[in-house]
C-alpha cells in the first residue's frame, strides 16, 4: 500500500483532532494530580511521581491509537517509514534524542523523582517536573532551572531526601575557640528539638570542627536535624540558627552586637 493511500485528508484531520484530545487529556490529568498533591500534603511526593508516568504512557498510547487506529498502515510500510525517519532524525537531532532517552532512563532508573531535592553543579532545589527533554528544578530563591536530561545522565546528582518527605538540614555557626563546647552542643540540640519544623522521629546531632578563618582559628558547630517537609528546609535552617544565637546571647556566651 502506498503512503498517499494511507495518509488521506480525512485521516490527517482525525489525527490532528486526536493529538489535540491527547494533549488536553494529559494536561487535565496532570493538573488534577498537581491539585491533589497540594491538597494532600503528606502524600504529595507519591502523587507527583505519577505525573511523568502519566505523560509517557499517555503519549505512547495516544500515538499507538493514531497510527494503528486512524492510519492503519501495513507492517511493511511501518518498518520502511520508521527506518527512514529514524535515520533522518538520528542525524538531524542527536541532542534531542539523547535528552528523550535520558528522560526515559531517569523515569525508569529513578536516581531522583518529582518532589526530591537534588543538587547538580551549582543548582540545588526541588524537582518540579521530569519531562522527555529536560528536568525542571525550582531553587530556594524561587527560580526555575531547566536541565537537559542528557546532561543529567552524565553528571553527579546529589539527592537530599531520596523520595522521603523529610530530609536532613544543617545549620552552621562559627564561634570563638574559648567558648564552652558542651554548652553550645546542648543548646544546639535543644534548639533543633524545639523547632516547629523538626521531624523528631530521626536523630539530632551537633558536630564540632576547627575552622581557620583568615589569621585565626574558630570552632564550626554543625547542627544536624531532619525537617518535616523538604519545602521547609530554608525556614528550618534559619529557625535553628536564630534559636541558637538567641540562647547564646541570653547566657552571655557571645555579645549581643
Amino acid at each position: 500500500m502506498d503512503i498517499p493511500q494511507i495518509i488521506t485528508g480525512s485521516a490527517l484531520v482525525m489525527a490532528v483532532i486526536a493529538l489535540a484530545v491527547i494533549w488536553f487529556g494529559i494536561k487535565f490529568l496532570t493538573g488534577v494530580l498537581n491539585t491533589l498533591a497540594e491538597r494532600f500534603n503528606r502524600r504529595r511526593l507519591l502523587i507527583k511521581r505519577l505525573i511523568p508516568v502519566v505523560k509517557v504512557v499517555g503519549w505512547a498510547v495516544g500515538l499507538y491509537v493514531i497510527i494503528a487506529g486512524i492510519f492503519n498502515p501495513p507492517i511493511e510500510t511501518i518498518i520502511t517509514v520508521s527506518a527512514s525517519i529514524g535515520i533522518a532524525v538520528g542525524f538531524a537531532s542527536q541532542d534531542i534524542l539523547k535528552n528523550i532517552f535520558g528522560g526515559i532512563l531517569i523515569i525508569l532508573d529513578k536516581p531522583f523523582q518529582v518532589g526530591d531535592k537534588i543538587e547538580v553543579d551549582d543548582t540545588y532545589g526541588e524537582v518540579l517536573e521530569i519531562g522527555l527533554r529536560s528536568t525542571r528544578v525550582v531553587t530556594d530563591d524561587d527560580s526555575v532551572v531547566s536541565i537537559p536530561n542528557g546532561e543529567l545522565m552524565n553528571r553527579a546528582v546529589s539527592n537530599s531526601n531520596s523520595s522521603a518527605l523529610d530530609c536532613q538540614v544543617v545549620a552552621e555557626l562559627l564561634l570563638p575557640l574559648s567558648i564552652d563546647q558542651d554548652k553550645v552542643i546542648a543548646i544546639g540540640k535543644r534548639a533543633a528539638a524545639t523547632s516547629r519544623y523538626v521531624f523528631l522521629k530521626k536523630p539530632i546531632a551537633v558536630h564540632v570542627y576547627s575552622q581557620p578563618v583568615g589569621s585565626q582559628n574558630l570552632l564550626k558547630f554543625r547542627v544536624k536535624a531532619y525537617v518535616l517537609d523538604i519545602r521547609l528546609e530554608a525556614q528550618f535552617r534559619s529557625d535553628m540558627t536564630e534559636r541558637v544565637l538567641q540562647e547564646l546571647r541570653a547566657q552571655n556566651m557571645i555579645s549581643a552586637a
